[in-house]
């Protein structure tokens, strides 16, 4: 059986990249004197640096980065205490990424025409060890651009957030960049599929794993009574996806933003033309500029799409972490470019 570790040296010319937890830099950010908690998006503003020159490279991560040994990665120090500086801080972090490297959510990939999809590898993921496994018979060459497809992602999204995709696919395909999937018959596990060739775009490869990872939070076992029919449904039923809970994100993002039509130009209705595609895709789309850019402040049916997710402190909890990770993974995907 071949395994590989990830190490942070194995990266390739590749995209690669806090909660250690909100909690602990809860705590660390209260024992810092409280004219340094962040209070407000100007102020939040002066504590992040850039991933420059004038910032030291300590080892494995940069001074104003933190080092998760679980998970083997760098990320940025967060430096909020509650909901408003979170939602501040990230909206900082945003900023100051936009003012260095563009757009976040920037998107220029075109299908091919060779449609579907052929699986090269199928890989077994264990999380805690940041590792994956297959018993195919595949190069080390092919081994390592695979795990750094896996860790390119893996970077991004918190390990407690990801325990139950535990399959990993790579495949090829003209017109899918990465999907997600059921594997188990208990409706618990996930596969994440990855397309062989690299994203070209920084902006795009984050797009899409936020965009996949929105499906697996949207249709998981929490969200969805796998077991019950279209008759027999309460609540919403989808014919993709099946019977949401009452209190499934989705049943909640249906009924404001698809139960009914409204009137404009479709670019104040979705932040992209795959978002009409159906609610599902909507959802996802939505949520990936929901992390990515700053909050809004129009009222456009797009705009109430990206704070729909802010009345959930959990998700303004899971887009702080993902923020302090993507930070630090756009970093070292654009230095790896050039």
């Amino acid at each position: 059986m071949n395994f590989l570790r990830f190490l942070f040296l194995s990266f390739v010319v590749l995209l690669v990249g806090c909660r250690e937890s909100v909690e602990k830099n809860i705590l660390e950010a209260e024992e810092v004197a409280a004219s340094e908690v962040v209070s407000s998006e100007v102020d939040a503003l002066t504590q992040i640096d850039n991933a420059s020159e004038e910032i030291e490279l300590l080892d494995w991560c940069y001074e104003n980065e933190v080092y998760i040994e679980e998970e083997e990665i760098c990320a940025l120090i967060i430096n909020c205490i509650d909901y408003d500086s979170c939602v501040a801080w990230g909206n900082a972090v945003i900023a100051e990424l936009e003012e260095t490297f563009g757009s976040l959510v920037l998107e220029e990939s075109v299908a091919t025409g060779d449609e579907g999809i052929t699986v090269l590898t199928t890989y077994d993921v264990d999380n805690k060890d940041e590792a994956i496994y297959t018993n195919a018979n595949i190069s080390k060459e092919e081994m390592d651009y695979h795990a750094n497809l896996w860790f390119s992602f893996s970077w991004l999204i918190p390990e407690k957030y990801r325990d139950d995709i535990n399959r990993f696919e790579v495949f090829e395909s003209g017109d899918t960049l990465a999907y997600v999937s059921l594997h188990d018959k208990y409706g618990k596990y996930w596969t994440l599929g990855m397309n062989n060739k690299n994203i070209e775009l920084a902006s795009e490869t984050l797009v899409t794993y936020l965009h996949e990872y929105a499906h697996f939070l949207s249709l998981n076992q929490i969200q969805i009574d796998y077991w019950e029919d279209e008759k027999g449904c309460k609540s919403l039923y989808l014919q993709d996806s099946g019977c949401f809970y009452k209190d499934a994100y989705l049943n909640d993002f249906y009924k404001r933003f698809w139960e009914s039509g409204g009137n404009g130009e479709l670019e104040d209705f979705y932040v992209s033309k795959y978002a009409m595609t159906s609610p599902e895709e909507d959802f996802a789309e939505s949520f990936a500029h929901f992390v990515l850019t700053q909050t809004p402040t129009g009222d456009t049916v797009r705009e109430q799409k990206l704070l729909f997710f802010y009345q959930f402190e959990d998700l303004v909890e899971l887009r702080t972490e993902i923020l302090s990770r993507a930070s630090t993974w756009v970093v070292r995907s654009v230095v790896e470019n050039e």
